[in-house]
């Protein structure tokens, strides 16, 4: 019975210890759903204490934001860390081909991966584990001094190393034998960090979600060292004073104006961040990668008041499954060629397609009147949307010279000399240092397409020169220290006897900047590098330099490999950014003024020049046309060209000249009346179509008109009154039109072989200009006979091109170009000899009318146009 009891009470115990658990549980989720607004908090340091500056309690230690927002259980830290804004490739592979290409690589993102530059060279994060400081570059806590910090919310990896553990928490215990500064075993996490000294970068909510947050602030801590105080000095809680870097203590002095009379703040908090967060880390890099403006008057999306997040949804926002979920910090994103962090996430932003068919949030709804589907098929909405950038990004990369520009920020930035859309040199970073962001100047330009995953995409395909480093045994590359190359340079520059061979590269296309092209430059190029390398103790064994640009890799002056690329690639060790930003109002789209803005010799959508190689002996670029870029074949091209630019313009013309030419004929020789003969009384009738020909013949007719109007209707494009029916109508009927002429063939067939009395008929042109009767002409003359035949040959190339389009148009390879074009130059032979049909059948014989509708007609006509039929 004792044991009964206990056994009772025991599942008593646990079912209301789950109870509580699950009310407790339901009550948090209900306060914060319910709520959805922070009441006044406290804020908590490190170690979780309350900070009252109101009373004096812990006001001299920085808040924390994982201890203030997330341990409370306001806020999931853990799951909102994990959003890749915050990992930033931590924790992930690179991909294959990363991996085969990058042997820098680690990670497929910013952290580990191709950083943020859009070529090499650039700073690469060191191995965790190394032999020798020599070849080691940015370490996870350099990941922050070089910048990377200035734009990293904070959380991932510059919270946790690579092993998961705290990187503070980890150098003060003293059992993991590290020191503040040390060499530290050249731990890529701790070689010379300071880790226990400066605090980690915690996630701080208040970059995106305070939009009176001071990021200047921020930054200005970073560069102090003053990692754990940056939160607080970035919020504008409080004042920072002092610095690690300086070696001054550091403290905080908390405005105790802003807390409440319990010690509480209360500061502006907004859910959806606003677009200049947003913008104060993704501005400047994409005006360097994509010449982005993010302006009201240059993108319609902006003009209207949408928000990135509109766009770029997250949390219970999101309406993909992939992202979707309370506090769920992995953002939207797109596809891009150039970034592959959590490619499992790509396309989960909100599509073009899915606002704009739908009329999400207000999208004006698409129609693309007059537009074949097969377009929307295979361009993306960006190509046409996005006609034009105002704002020009660095098409090409040379890291293998020094930039001679002025007000470039740091040293290793000397290393990137950007050429645009143009191939001009220009001074990016003493733009951008002189006018900053809002003031960039206006250099409108074409972009360029590529055709990606089956569509085409307007994009900047980078281009990239740089010195590297061939392995044994490797495919892929590695980069030389940007410290390295900088000192190179600079040291030529100071005393020219060092590394004499750089003298040999000069400029040779006179734009005030040496560049590297010549057999003789390459060498020189490639021996120097070699020579600081081996005289600074970089370990050469089973290494040499090489120079790359785009995919060929010299190992001499006139010797290269090739390392072979994407289709969509410039260079296999480029970025390639696609355009998504900027769009353009409907009415300024390609194709709104029709098929020609495109189909057209004047038009850069097939025959744009585009760069295949940056440079060539004499320092000039190698251009290819945009068409063979995007790997389409030059036919189709120009067949596309011809029917759009040639034939469709002259349709009209050719049927005003046609019709021009019957009234003439008409006004001259007139109709072939009837005889003296048959006008007579009593007149025998004789059978000359049996019923089945009469109904093919009007299936024929039925057909064609039905094909006629709505091919006709395909010329007004957007004017097109049935859009999108008129081409399911036009495909449908074409099988119809098939059945019918396969038929008609069938039985007239036999009666159409040319017979000797045909040569007479023709040689008198049938009596039509001249009036003659009697000529020799069976059930059908000569004259009929030819039409017969061109129409079948006209038939047999309307029916097949129009069913190899109806069953190829959502190929991706088919050649529908050259199929659509020798189905428009059939229809129009078609329709030209089916107008000199009609008027030779029903008004210059009328009697012919009484054939085709009722099958009968006089036995005097019949002796005088069809003799040998009598």
């Amino acid at each position: 019975m004792k044991r009964r009891i206990l056994f009772t009470a025991g599942i008593v115990i646990v079912l209301g210890t789950i109870g509580l658990l699950a009310v407790n549980q339901h009550d948090r989720e209900t306060k914060s759903s319910v709520a959805g607004v922070c009441p006044p908090f406290y804020l908590k340091d490190e170690a979780g204490n309350v900070i009252d500056p109101v009373h004096g309690v812990n006001a001299d230690k920085p808040y924390s934001p994982k201890q203030t927002c997330g341990a409370a259980g306001c806020h999931d830290y853990r799951r909102i860390t994990e959003g890749f804004h915050f990992t930033q490739g931590q924790g992930e592979n690179p991909t294959p081909t990363q991996k085969e290409r990058y042997l820098w690589a680690s990670t497929p993102g910013n952290y580990g991966g191709n950083w943020c530059s859009p070529a090499p060279l650039y700073r690469y994060l060191s191995p965790k584990h190394n032999d020798s400081p020599r070849t080691m570059d940015m370490t996870s806590f350099s990941f922050i001094t070089a910048g990377c910090g200035e734009c990293h919310p904070g959380g991932g990896p510059v919270e946790y190393d690579r092993n998961g553990m705290r990187y503070d928490d980890f150098m003060r215990d003293e059992k993991n034998g590290l020191v503040s500064g040390g060499e530290n075993n050249f731990d890529g996490d701790y070689y010379q960090a300071r880790w226990s000294e400066t605090g980690v970068l915690e996630a701080d909510c208040m970059i995106c979600h305070q939009p009176e947050y001071n990021n200047a602030a921020r930054i200005r801590q970073l560069k102090a060292l003053n990692f754990r105080w940056a939160p607080t000095a970035g919020a504008g809680w409080g004042t920072v004073m002092g610095s690690i870097q300086e070696k001054t203590p550091v403290k905080v002095l908390y405005e105790n104006s802003l807390f409440d009379a319990e010690g509480k703040i209360s500061p502006h908090i907004v859910r959806e961040p606003r677009n200049k967060a947003c913008l104060l880390c993704h501005a400047q890099p994409d005006w360097k990668k994509r010449g982005a403006d993010f302006a009201v008057r240059t993108d319609v999306h902006i003009r209207a008041g949408l928000k990135c997040v509109d766009c770029h949804p997250a949390g219970s926002k999101a309406l993909d499954e992939r992202i979707r979920g309370k506090e769920n910090h992995q953002f939207g994103k797109g596809d891009d060629p150039g970034g592959h962090v959590r490619d499992d996430l790509d396309d989960t932003v909100l599509s073009c397609e899915y606002c704009h068919y739908n009329g999400y949030l207000g999208a004006p709804v698409a129609k693309h009147k007059g537009l074949p589907a097969l377009h929307l098929d295979r361009i993306a909405c960006q190509t046409c949307h996005i006609p034009e950038r105002t704002v020009k990004p660095a098409l090409f990369q040379a890291s293998d010279v020094f930039n001679p520009g002025t007000k470039i920020p740091s040293k290793g930035k000397y290393l990137w000399v950007f050429y645009g859309p143009d191939m001009e040199y220009y001074n990016h970073y003493g733009h951008l240092e002189m006018m900053g962001f809002d003031d960039k100047p206006t250099d409108p330009f074409k972009p360029g397409l590529a055709k990606y995953k089956g569509k085409i995409y307007p994009v900047n395909r980078v281009h990239s020169a740089w010195p590297a480093i061939e392995v044994d045994g490797q495919f892929g590359l590695m980069q030389p220290l940007m410290s390295d190359i900088y000192g190179m340079w600079s040291a030529h520059f100071k005393d020219p006897s060092k590394y004499a061979e750089l003298a040999k590269i000069t400029d040779d296309n006179g734009d005030g900047v040496i560049e590297v092209n010549r057999p003789e430059e390459i060498d020189a190029l490639i021996s120097a590098v070699t020579h600081m390398l081996v005289a600074t103790g970089y370990p050469m064994e089973g290494k040499r330099v090489v120079w790359a640009i785009n995919d060929r890799v010299y190992s001499s002056g006139k010797k290269f490999r090739t390392i072979p690329k994407e289709d969509w690639e410039a260079s296999p060790y480029a970025n390639v950014h696609k355009y998504n930003h900027d769009v353009y109002p409907a009415k300024a789209a390609l194709g709104a003024k029709g098929c020609r803005d495109c189909h057209s010799r004047k038009s850069e959508f097939f025959f744009a020049r585009v760069v295949r190689y940056p440079f060539d002996q004499n320092a000039q670029p190698q251009y290819q046309a945009q068409y063979e870029s995007m790997g389409l074949n030059k036919t189709a091209v120009e067949s596309g060209v011809i029917r759009e630019s040639g034939l469709k313009p002259l349709v009209p013309w050719l049927v005003g000249a046609a019709m021009f030419l019957m009234l003439l004929h008409l006004a001259l020789c007139g109709p072939c009346g009837p005889t003296e003969k048959d006008t007579q009384p009593g007149q025998l009738l004789v059978c000359r179509f049996r019923a089945k020909e009469r109904f093919i013949h009007f299936l024929l007719m039925a057909a064609f008109v039905i094909l006629g109007v709505t091919g006709f209707l395909f010329l007004l494009g957007g004017h097109d009154p049935l859009g999108p029916l008129a081409r399911e109508l036009h495909a449908w009927t074409g099988w119809m039109f098939s059945a019918a002429a396969l038929a008609a063939f069938l039985i007239w067939a036999r009666d159409m072989f040319f017979r000797k009395g045909d040569k007479v008929w023709l040689r008198y042109f049938g009596g039509y200009f001249r009036k003659k009767t009697g000529l020799p002409a069976g059930k059908f003359n000569a004259g009929q006979k030819i039409f017969f035949w061109l129409i079948s040959g006209l038939g047999i190339i309307l029916s097949g091109t129009g069913a190899a389009m109806f069953f190829l148009r959502k190929s991706g390879t088919a050649n529908l170009s050259l199929l659509y074009t020798l189905h428009d130059f059939a229809a129009v032979c078609f329709l030209l000899l089916l107008i000199v049909h009609i008027y030779l059948g029903v008004i210059i014989n009328p009697e012919s009318r009484r054939s085709i509708f009722g099958g009968f007609v006089r036995w005097s006509w019949l002796e005088e146009h069809h003799p040998d039929a009598c």
